[in-house]
């Protein structure tokens, strides 16, 4: 028997499935004759702390009823079956195991004659401490890549909406998988031969799938998608509506795509062509209605729906990419349009103003595919920030909320906080900061917003694995939420809610997410239009004033290309902010005016600059000059490339 070994590279996927018949009397010797089941292929292990998990590839015969997991302590053995009931997905995960004990495991399948197969090759774990805070949030991805990855139909690249077993495909959770795949490429999870298949199968199933004004037997109809589809037939199910938003999310998960997967073979040359062919096909206009603004919708039954996207939420990346549209786009009036909804609002947690949206999704899903970091339109010029900075804010916001608890749920806290829409224990619900709070928490929340605020969203992650993890913890990472307050648990796993989690977490690890989508001829032309131009320095979040000077640590650091740097200022003053290289030359002038007593951060993006060690110097001169009380400090930064 050949062994497999998975050192604690911090990865991982799937969990129990929904149970089906039970085949307990079975014996667990495997039957050995010509009609059993082949034994599963490429079983594939990942190891966190305290946890581990197994997936392996769907067997070829169409009457598989399910998989047995088998676990022992040593080689030689006793293995004993895990599960109770024959397991439905391709996943199985052990929130039971110990740090520095190997365990082995193997897979048999099971066909509907309850026949069982030969055993699958042996893996061998050893779950291990975290050593680091990437060793941590590369198992979030890898566990989270995995949904995507293993929750799919691999003969047309649809992803399942929730983790259960009879799920339709949503068209958001694809577009969020086809982001995946080029990061789960990127971090070795599959090759890039794979992840270019599965991605050009998806992305054909978009091109070629039956448009339509029939309600039945149609994916979509004037260039649209329908929000939820068949995983099998591809086609419209539960009467959903042709959904403008989801499309959106799609159409940015295959623009991520297409400039992905930039090589000049056929293939990937087909990806890009395809991409090209969708978005040219869809109908800005129509979706319109007569209107300035998109409507959420159109069903065949009874027309556009009733609602507009107008204010600020997550629609903001739909805007973008139908106004940089190559044919038939929405022109600026559209933006004008979307932005007169936005409420400036004034939070007395945090001290200071945003652009509300209680959810912190609306806040985290365009910014997982645009780098808004540097640009803004005129709304936000106005304002002194950018939406970079206003996720920010309505990150700090929410974490001040669950501190401050007013609903009194239990378990809220600063290193226990995020509200999102999402699963709830009485179904599932849109909930933010001081709307629709029952008391469930979701790891997406903080989650999302990992570039914004990593100081709060990791202690965050960290503690929820750590407390909540034999409860919450599954084959693909985070359960969609709980609720301690009424000691709700959530089994099921989100495609809509897993994306931001791999994504984000990209962006703020190394910003290949933002640095791919943002060459995409479409987004740039989309920002142009809408106003967006290029800034360099915002306020940051806190009007309080501080009660000494102070250079913060760059963030991300190391960083490629860009990164933060945020300071603060007790009194006025005149205030210079330089980058210099090792041999002392300057390559950037950051700040260089007179600036009021307050927070404030810098923007610096490095693309043109080459790898290595940089220091950035702040000095503050009061009275207008050097004199005394000016403050000199400076610190040390790396860019990596």
């Amino acid at each position: 028997m050949r062994f497999l070994f998975f050192v604690p590279v911090f990865f991982i996927s799937s969990l129990y499935a929904n149970p089906t018949p039970d085949i307990n009397a079975l014996d667990d010797s495997p039957l050995e004759n010509a009609t059993a089941p082949s034994a599963p292929v490429r079983v594939v292990a990942r190891v966190g702390d305290k946890t581990m998990t197994l997936h392996w590839n769907k067997n070829p015969e169409y009457d598989i009823l399910g998989y047995n997991v088998y676990k022992a302590t040593s080689a030689a053995g006793p293995f004993t079956k895990m599960n109770s009931t024959v397991l439905v997905t391709l996943s199985y995960f052990d929130v039971s195991v110990v740090n520095g004990q190997s365990y082995y495991f193997y897979v048999t399948a099971v066909n509907s004659s309850q026949q069982q197969s030969t055993n699958s090759d042996t893996v061998i774990v050893t779950p291990k401490t975290f050593a680091t805070t990437d060793d941590f949030l590369e198992y979030v991805q890898q566990t989270s890549f995995d949904y995507f990855w293993y929750e799919a139909n691999p003969s047309n690249g649809l992803i399942k909406d929730r983790s259960t077993k009879d799920s339709p495909a949503s068209i958001a959770a694809v577009g969020f998988g086809l982001t995946a795949i080029g990061i789960g490429v990127d971090h070795g999870y599959i090759t890039r031969a794979e992840g270019r298949d599965r991605t050009l199968t998806t992305i054909k199933t978009f091109w070629y799938g039956p448009q339509g004004t029939p309600a039945l037997g149609t994916i979509g109809y004037k260039g649209w998608f329908y929000h939820f589809l068949d995983m099998n037939s591809a086609t419209r199910t539960w009467t959903c509506e042709l959904s403008s938003i989801d499309t959106g999310l799609l159409l940015a998960g295959m623009l991520y795509s297409k400039q992905y997967f930039n090589g000049s073979d056929s293939l990937e040359t087909q990806i890009r062509s395809l991409t090209d062919s969708i978005t040219t096909r869809v109908d800005w206009g129509w979706m319109r209605n007569s209107g300035l603004s998109l409507t959420m919708g159109w069903k065949p039954e009874s027309n556009f729906l009733g609602s507009r996207w107008v204010g600020y939420n997550e629609a903001m990346i739909l805007y973008i990419i139908g106004i940089g549209a190559q044919v038939n786009p929405l022109s600026s009036v559209s933006w004008n349009e979307w932005t007169k909804g936005y409420q400036w609002f004034f939070s007395t947690r945090l001290n200071d103003y945003f652009v509300n949206f209680p959810p912190l999704f609306g806040h985290q899903y365009s910014h997982c595919w645009v780098d808004y970091r540097n640009i803004a339109d005129t709304y936000m010029k106005g304002k002194g920030i950018t939406y970079f900075e206003n996720s920010r804010r309505a990150t700090l916001d929410q974490r001040l909320y669950c501190i401050e608890n007013p609903r009194g749920a239990v378990g809220y806290g600063p290193n226990m906080w995020g509200i999102t829409a999402s699963d709830v224990p009485t179904g599932y619900n849109a909930r933010g900061t001081n709307m629709n709070d029952d008391g469930t928490l979701n790891a997406t929340a903080p989650g999302g917003s990992l570039p914004f605020a990593p100081e709060f969203c990791i202690p965050a992650l960290r503690n929820m694995y750590d407390t909540h993890r034999a409860k919450i913890w599954t084959g693909y990472g985070f359960a969609d939420a709980f609720n301690e307050t009424v000691n709700w648990w959530d089994k099921d796993v989100l495609g809509i809610d897993q994306g931001p989690i791999i994504i984000m977490a990209e962006n703020y690890r190394t910003g290949k997410v933002w640095n791919t989508f943002m060459k995409e001829k479409i987004i740039v032309d989309g920002l142009q239009k809408a106003g967006f131009t290029s800034v360099t320095e915002v306020a940051a979040s806190g009007n309080i004033v501080p009660d000494k000077y102070l250079l913060e640590q760059n963030y991300p650091n190391p960083f490629n290309p860009a990164t933060v740097i945020r300071y603060q200022l007790s009194a006025p003053g005149i205030v210079s902010l330089k980058v210099n290289d090792v041999l002392g030359k300057e390559v950037a002038t950051l700040v260089n005016e007179q600036q009021s007593a307050g927070k404030y951060s810098a923007q610096f993006n490095a693309s043109k600059l080459s790898s290595g060690v940089y220091f950035y110097t702040l000095k503050i001169f009061q009275n207008g000059g050097q004199q005394s009380g000016s403050y000199v400090e400076t610190r040390k930064m790396i860019l990596t490339k």
